[in-house]
């Protein structure tokens, strides 16, 4: 019989990580045994080993880095869009808007 692999905890700090990311991490991580437990000031991750629970903070750090850069060029790729939209449309539908 095999020794039970220890428990790994980890808090990530709402300062740092949005409820938006550990939600979207934990999406990626259902079913491998990893939980994700609010806690005062941030969340509080729980599962099997040390490694898993690291795992699930590189994956809330690139959803955290996902969210962060969408936000922040969500103006520019709208008008990237927007522009190519008028274009596939044609002359006439230029000269509308």
């Amino acid at each position: 019989m095999k020794p039970a692999e220890k428990t790994g905890y980890l808090f990530l700090s709402s300062e740092i990580y949005c409820e938006e990311a550990v939600r979207l991490a934990s999406a990626v991580f259902e079913g491998r045994g990893v939980r994700a437990v609010k806690a005062a000031g941030g969340v509080r991750v729980e599962a099997a080993g040390a490694g898993a629970a690291l795992e699930f903070c590189n994956e809330a750090l690139n959803q955290q880095c996902r969210l962060d850069l969408g936000r922040k060029n969500f103006k520019i790729a709208s008008l990237i869009a927007t522009k190519a939209l008028l274009s596939a449309a044609g002359e006439k539908a230029a000269k509308r808007g």
